[in-house]
């Protein structure tokens, strides 16, 4: 028997990248999957990938920013499997030509764009899941945040200011639904991902500069170094764990 066999699970940012990473690494233990994607190419191109190896899952697409749409993907997920197990906050909007930014030249566009995509989906998504959850007395909730947030990286208020209000959310949120058998954990994943590698081979000076510091200098796989702590995070095995901050970076954040 797998790890996830008869449970459904939500992983919003899931075309491509660690989503995608996610919803596949599900898939392998047995999960039915909700492919939560604002691209709809991206979208369906992953349903139909896993859905002819044979596993249950379905594309809808979504606008984290956007309650309503939230609101109705978490209907449709209930509508289409009958409950809500896990939920993975993963999708993240940003502006790639606007970061990194000095504090002084971060537009409030910006500002919006990174905070209602990160900080305001994630509540949302947790908002119109915890009701499901709690009903049946069992959850699993991991949200994203990042060393740059943790870290105080320069140039990064927009992106690393709501990246720190999902740690504070998480814990929130871990206090509140311990009671009802959920737990909420948070990492900050640092992944080498399809846009990273091309910013590798863009920029390798910038590239060293990132890794050369922390104790593993690489970035992480998404599948075989992210995926497997995460899966972690949503089994059975981590019903003792929740309100915590993970770093899946190579040691690039070590809290005290």
């Amino acid at each position: 028997m797998s790890r996830f066999d008869g449970k459904v699970a939500i992983v919003t940012g899931s075309g491509t990248g660690l989503g995608k990473s996610y919803v596949k690494a599900l898939c392998k233990e047995g999960a039915k999957v909700v492919i939560a994607e604002f691209n709809e190419d991206l979208g369906k191109a992953c349903e139909n990938e896993l859905a002819e190896m044979g596993y249950d899952v379905k594309f809808i697409k979504v606008n984290v920013a956007d309650e309503e749409n939230i609101k109705s993907m978490i209907e449709e997920t209930i509508s289409k499997y009958g409950k809500i197990d896990i939920l993975i906050n993963n999708a993240q909007a940003t502006d790639k030509n606007a970061l990194p930014t000095l504090v002084e030249e971060t537009t409030v566009d910006l500002m919006k764009l990174c905070w209602t995509t990160g900080a305001l989906g994630t509540f949302f998504c947790t908002k119109y899941a915890v009701p499901y959850m709690k009903k049946q007395g069992y959850g699993r909730i991991v949200n994203t945040a990042s060393g740059s947030g943790v870290r105080g990286m320069k140039t990064f208020v927009a992106y690393g200011s709501q990246k720190e209000a999902i740690r504070g959310l998480t814990r929130v949120c871990a206090t509140e639904l311990g009671e009802f058998g959920i737990t909420c954990n948070v990492i900050c994943p640092g992944a080498l991902t399809e846009a990273s590698k091309l910013w590798k081979e863009a920029a390798p000076n910038e590239y060293e500069a990132i890794v050369s510091p922390q104790p593993i200098k690489r970035l992480g796989d998404p599948d075989t170094d992210i995926a497997p702590v995460v899966m972690f995070l949503v089994s059975d095995d981590a019903q003792y764990v929740t309100g915590q901050t993970i770093g899946v970076d190579g040691g690039s954040t070590m809290l005290p």
